[in-house]
């Protein structure tokens, strides 16, 4: 059977052929490759065929991908992300000082 390779995904999965080429550029067999991402040794055959049937456009956009997760975030961005990152916190927190309130409560009626 042969696995489709669509849109540089392979098919039916969210995983692409450059994460399995990230992998193989850090010098991880397939078997390896297997136990890290959902995939079959089928699977990562066919990213790599696909891989070397169309290497310059493969290459081409996993350097531009690369290149963009080095230079990171912009400012505004990670502001964004930090003031999310906040509002989160601070709804954990106030979760969290719901819940224990709630269980002082059930250990001090269970005193009475």
């Amino acid at each position: 059977m042969t696995v489709p390779i669509v849109n540089n995904r392979i098919d039916g999965l969210r995983v692409t052929v450059y994460d399995v080429l990230y992998y193989l550029e850090a010098g991880r067999s397939h078997a390896e490759i297997v136990e890290i991402l959902p995939l079959t040794l089928e699977q990562i055959e066919a990213a790599v065929h696909y891989t070397d049937e169309h290497r310059d456009a493969v290459m081409a956009n996993h350097r531009r991908i690369e290149d963009r997760l080095e230079r990171g975030n912009p400012p505004d961005m990670e502001e964004r992300a930090r003031a999310g990152r906040a509002r989160m916190e601070s709804l954990r927190r106030s979760k969290s000082a719901i819940g224990k309130e709630t269980i002082r409560e059930g250990a001090s009626s269970r005193c009475e």
